[in-house]
């Protein structure tokens, strides 16, 4: 390490006093007590809240229209209409998996 007269000069000691004093103060905490952060929050909570609840009734009208279609489906063929866009397949259809 080189050392010029500046650094000799210079006290180094009282720099690492200041810092381990700047370090080691209490310092009060960070405390957001208004109310536009609170309505922040909510807000976040309230949307996060609504994007769950719109995935679970989309996927329950998914499941109840599949629901529907397959007993539309089902009476359908029972009466004896066949639908020819809904044939099982066959059994030497090639299925890929």
């Amino acid at each position: 390490m080189l050392y010029t007269r500046d650094s000799a000069l210079h006290d180094f000691a009282g720099d690492d006093a200041h810092r381990c004093y700047l370090i080691h103060r209490n310092q009060p905490p960070i405390v957001h007590h208004s109310g536009a952060m609170l309505w922040k929050r909510l807000r976040v909570l309230a949307r996060h809240a609504t994007r769950h609840i719109r995935g679970m009734l989309a996927a329950l009208r998914v499941a109840l229209v599949a629901d529907k279609m397959r007993r539309a489906h089902r009476e359908l063929s029972r009466v004896g209409f066949r639908d020819p866009g809904l044939k099982a397949p066959h059994a030497g259809h090639r299925r890929w998996s």
